[in-house]
C-alpha cells in the first residue's frame, strides 16, 4: 500500500560535504533485518547476485527472534553468491523486538569495519531488488551529489492476487494524488538534489546512505514503528540532501500477517474488511499543502513550521478524492505558466494559499462543491 509522507525537503543543506572519492569507488555493504524469513531471504539474496554491473561487496542478514530455518538458508548459498555474506544471530527481549531495532543494530554492525567513505544500503527480507537497483542507486548519488537516495517500494507480481482488486484501485488513486502533491511542493519549492520527477516514498526496503551521513545522524532511530521516516526527518533535520528516486525499485511480499503491529500488513489487513474513510495522514488537501510550504518559506530560520492536526477536517476524505486530485491538477496547470509560482509565494497572497481567484485560462470555474474539500 501507499507509503509517503508530506513533508518535502523546501532548504538548501549547507551541512554536507561529500569525502574527495569517488562513488563507484567506494565499498557497497547491504544490511538486511530478517525475522523468521525463512520463505523469502533466498528469493532477497538471489535479487541482489543478479545486479546489472554493480554488486554489493558484502550483505550482512541481522537475524533476530527467529525460530525457523532463516540462517540454514542463508549459510546454503554462501559458497555460491558473488559477494560476501555474514550471518548474524541476536535475541531480543520483548520490549525491543521490532523492526526498528534490528535495523538499527544491522547497520551499526555494517558500519563498524567499513571504510569511512562506504555507502551502506538497507532493505528487507521479503524484498526482490530490482536488477538495475544498485546500479540506480548509485547513478543518483553521483548525478546528484546527495547524502542518502531512497527508493520505490512496488508490489511483486506474484502476490498481486493476494489483495482485493478494489483495494489496488484505491491504491492507485492515492498514490496519483500523491504524486500531485509532490509535483506541486517541487514547483513551489524547488530543490536542485530533488527534482521532479520523484516520489514521497521513505521505506526501509530502499535506503542507501553516505557512511559519513548515517554517522552524522546517529543512524537509524531504533523506533518500533516507522523507522525509515524518522531517518528520514532525522536527514532532513541535518540539512543533509536527499533523493527521492523512481526509478530506484525494489518489489515486496503482500503478507497479511505483518512483522510490526501498526504497519503495512496490518494496513493491508484492515483494509481489506473495511476501507479506511480518510487517507494517510500524509496526503493533505492542496491548500493546506501550500500555505504550509509558504510559511516554511516565510519562516525560513524555523523547522517547527507545521499545520498538521487530527481534526479530519484537514484530511482527506475518501469519498472526496476526485475532487481534490482535480483541485491538484488545476494547480499544477496554473504553476507550469509563467511567473505562477510567484503569485503563490509572494507575502501579498497570505490570504489566498492556494490562488483560488486565478482559474487557469480556458477552464471553466470550479463550484463551490468542487472546492468544499479543501
Amino acid at each position: 500500500m501507499l507509503i509517503t509522507d508530506s513533508d518535502a525537503q523546501t532548504h538548501q543543506p549547507t551541512a554536507f560535504q561529500p569525502l574527495p572519492s569517488s562513488y563507484l569507488q567506494r565499498s557497497r555493504i547491504v544490511a538486511i533485518p530478517a525475522c523468521n524469513e525463512a520463505d523469502h531471504i533466498v528469493p532477497c539474496l538471489l535479487a541482489l547476485a543478479r545486479q546489472d554491473g554493480l554488486l554489493p561487496h558484502k550483505v550482512i542478514v541481522w537475524i533476530n527472534n527467529t525460530q525457523d530455518d532463516t540462517r540454514h538458508q542463508v549459510r546454503s548459498l554462501q559458497d555460491t553468491l558473488p559477494f560476501e555474506v555474514e550471518s548474524v544471530c541476536v535475541s531480543y527481549s520483548p520490549d525491543q523486538a521490532h523492526a526498528g531495532r534490528a535495523r538499527h543494530d544491522a547497520m551499526v554492525h555494517a558500519a563498524h569495519y567499513a571504510p569511512s567513505d562506504a555507502l551502506l544500503f538497507t532493505t528487507d527480507a521479503d524484498a526482490e531488488v530490482a536488477p538495475d537497483w544498485m546500479t540506480q542507486t548509485l547513478g543518483a548519488f553521483i548525478r546528484y551529489n546527495v547524502a542518502a537516495v531512497f527508493g520505490r517500494v512496488l508490489l511483486l507480481p506474484s502476490e498481486f492476487k493476494k489483495i482485493p482488486l478494489h483495494l489496488h484501485k484505491d491504491d492507485e488513486k492515492e498514490q496519483a494524488y500523491a504524486a500531485l502533491l509532490e509535483h506541486i511542493k517541487a514547483l513551489l519549492a524547488p530543490t536542485p538534489y530533488d527534482p521532479w520527477p520523484r516520489h514521497s516514498e521513505r521505506s526501509g526496503a530502499s535506503i542507501a546512505v553516505t557512511r559519513e551521513a548515517w554517522q552524522q545522524v546517529g543512524g537509524i532511530p531504533p523506533e518500533p514503528l516507522s523507522e525509515d521516516r524518522a531517518f528520514y526527518a532525522a536527514l532532513h533535520e541535518a540539512g543533509l540532501p536527499v533523493r527521492h528516486a523512481p526509478e530506484v525499485k525494489v518489489y515486496v511480499s503482500a503478507r497479511l500477517v505483518g512483522r510490526a503491529r501498526g504497519g503495512m500488513a496490518d494496513t493491508i489487513s484492515r483494509r481489506i474488511v473495511q476501507q479506511d474513510d480518510y487517507l494517510d495522514d500524509a496526503l493533505e488537501p492542496v491548500s493546506r499543502c501550500m500555505l504550509r510550504l509558504r510559511k516554511k518559506k516565510k519562516y525560513s530560520d524555523r523547522n517547527d513550521i507545521s499545520l498538521k492536526s487530527s481534526d479530519s477536517s484537514t484530511r482527506v476524505n475518501r469519498a472526496d478524492l476526485h475532487l481534490h486530485h482535480r483541485r491538484a491538477q488545476r494547480v499544477i496547470d496554473f504553476l507550469l505558466q509563467k511567473d505562477a509560482c510567484k503569485f503563490f509565494m509572494s507575502p501579498q497572497n497570505e490570504g489566498n494559499p492556494a490562488g483560488k481567484s486565478h482559474r487557469v485560462p480556458h477552464e471553466p470555474a470550479a463550484t463551490d462543491t468542487d472546492d468544499r474539500p479543501e
